[in-house]
């Protein structure tokens, strides 16, 4: 359904993603109907992910995988009811439906490969465009998976971004499929939504540090390697094929290698065309450190990128490299995954708010139309509970005179937060300005009622976190005592080193800190919690320079283990410090 498109099309089209938002079909993926009573019990057992822990309306990233922790499949799993559906690709459904079948035994559970049709609509404008389609209200799309009657079809409709910006998948019937693609194309192109073909969405996804199985993974690949375990995995669900191999991996850190971005610094080619082979090889001085997997250009970096697994001692966040693929020199930077991160919805929420307070200044209350109002209401459509919004365009309204519109706004607030002093303030102003002054009056009650129900919320909320500050540092001195008999017998114990510097930050006493953890990442020096906490106490005692440089070394060692979590926490604080 995609059209083909030239090199300039397609950096147009992805600049348009990211812009306003884009349509594209999905031929290559499938919809797998899961039911019966076992179902749920069933994939839980089967799955890496915590299907047990699902809500009635929920979707979760999951895998396959087999006894050695290699990656039969990735899929997404969504629950909708007591119903269950396999998002997934194409080239992988018989494999994965035989998969599950081999280990069904005496469970009552049935899979269905649906027909019909798999359409997405991602970017910044795909919650209006479904909304245009059909969806009464923003909170209509903000569940992981519903049920909606979109342009008269009914459809089910999935939150799940293929490009790294907000976007939904849609399944439709195949009698349905040809008139509703049409109608979403009207739809798309009156708002300035474009079609992307297939090369665009391949770049936006590679943009995205999105894998494709088949391209940047096969069943050859452990699932550590990919860095998917932190979010297509549980570690305390239980068991699942794989799961020994993985905890043993997780347990003794990084693996050999493991996927990371590039970015070329250096690089003049053909950016129509993908520069590489798949597993070209890395070249460090004359030594393999890496295999190169999906690349392209990158209309939003204006540079070339790659996705690549590279060796576990080259791969350092912010490295960069003077290396040879397929005998060429390049200068290439290694990145953390994603290599873009496009606004959220709330962020991109905010923006259209202050552009709409910026046009509301320059506009009359004589003008026909309103470019704020516009904003406003695509900004509530992408934050539903956006009270500032709500806000402006009351005021809007009710300097238009349309009171009715505005009591209804506010309304619609209440409805959603029955707590929103906002509205209930407006909501008097505006029953005032009818001349309901009995109405204004009881909304005016209700909102003092509620501003000083969540004072009273407040003062014990403080009252609450200065009780768990007092808790906290009593536990950190009892764990003291405990660290101090273990320094006693072993000066060099890691975990006693590292535990007593913890407790130190924890009751703010940072000098005193600095000589256990500086100890413990002395004895384990790529014990990267330690890092975490040293740079804390350096920051403290206004030691900005040193706090920097630990950061820097604990980066180099977290993004060689594949410790994300660590890796994210020292990549804030550094952010923090400059």
């Amino acid at each position: 359904m995609a059209a083909k498109t030239d090199s300039k099309t397609t950096k147009a089209s992805t600049k348009g993603l990211r812009t306003t938002g884009a349509i594209f079909a999905l031929p290559d993926y499938a919809l797998v109907a899961v039911t019966g009573k076992d179902a749920e019990r069933f994939l839980h057992s089967q799955t890496t992910n915590d299907v047990k822990g699902m809500k009635e309306c929920d979707g979760q990233m999951s895998a396959l995988l087999d006894r050695k922790a290699h990656v039969i499949s990735l899929f997404d799993v969504f629950r909708h009811n007591e119903k269950y559906f396999l998002l997934i690709s194409n080239n992988q459904c018989e494999k994965v439906v035989n998969q599950l079948d081999t280990f069904r035994f005496a469970d009552k559970v049935e899979f269905e490969k649906l027909t019909g049709q798999l359409l997405a609509v991602q970017g910044p404008r795909a919650r209006k465009l479904l909304m245009q389609a059909g969806a009464k209200t923003a909170n209509d799309l903000a569940l992981p998976v519903s049920q909606i009657d979109l342009f008269g079809f009914k459809s089910l409709v999935f939150s799940r971004s293929l490009t790294g910006e907000e976007g939904y998948v849609i399944f439709v019937a195949e009698e349905s499929s040809e008139k509703f693609w049409q109608q979403l194309q009207k739809t798309a192109k009156s708002i300035d939504v474009v079609e992307l073909d297939e090369k665009s969405v391949d770049a936006a996804r590679i943009e995205a540090g999105m894998v494709s199985f088949g391209v940047d993974l096969t069943e050859e690949n452990l699932m550590p390697e990919t860095g998917l375990d932190h979010t297509h995995v549980s570690y305390t669900k239980g068991c699942f094929l794989g799961q020994e191999v993985l905890a043993r991996v997780k347990s003794h850190g990084a693996p050999s290698r493991g996927l990371v971005g590039l970015v070329f610094t250096s690089f003049e080619g053909n950016r129509s065309q993908k520069p590489f082979t798949l597993n070209s090889e890395i070249l460090h001085d004359s030594q393999t450190i890496g295999w190169i997997q999906s690349n392209c250009f990158s209309p939003s970096l204006d540079k070339y990128v790659a996705l690549a697994y590279v060796k576990r001692e080259y791969r350092v966040v912010g490295k960069q490299l003077a290396v040879s693929i397929d005998g060429k020199p390049f200068e290439v930077e290694i990145a953390l995954l994603p290599f873009i991160a496009p606004p959220s919805a709330e962020q991109r929420a905010r923006q259209l708010y202050e552009e709409a307070l910026e046009s509301f200044a320059k506009e009359s209350d004589e003008d026909e139309t309103s470019c704020a109002e516009t904003l406003l209401r695509e900004a509530l459509m992408l934050a539903p509970a956006m009270e500032d919004a709500y806000e402006a365009l009351g005021v809007i309204l009710s300097r238009r005179n349309r009171l009715d519109e505005a009591v209804a706004l506010m309304k619609a607030l209440v409805d959603l937060n029955a707590d929103s002093v906002m509205a209930h303030a407006n909501l008097s102003v505006f029953y005032m300005q009818q001349e309901q002054i009995e109405k204004a009056e009881e909304e005016k009650a209700i909102s003092m009622s509620i501003r000083m129900r969540m004072a009273a919320k407040e003062a014990t909320r403080e009252r609450q976190e200065e009780e768990e500050k007092k808790r906290l540092k009593e536990e950190a001195v009892g764990r003291m005592d405990m660290f101090s008999q273990v320094l006693e017998i072993d000066p060099d114990d890691l975990l006693a080193n590292s535990g007593m510097g913890n407790c130190l930050v924890t009751l703010e006493e940072f000098e005193k800190s600095l000589p256990y953890l500086q100890k413990a990442i002395e004895v384990k020096p790529t014990h990267t919690v330690a890092y975490v906490d040293l740079a804390k106490a350096f920051a403290a005692l206004d030691r900005k320079p040193e706090a920097a440089e630990i950061l820097q070394k604990g980066i180099e060692v977290a993004s060689k283990r594949g410790d994300m979590m660590p890796l994210k926490s020292m990549q804030a604080q550094l952010k923090e410090l400059n």
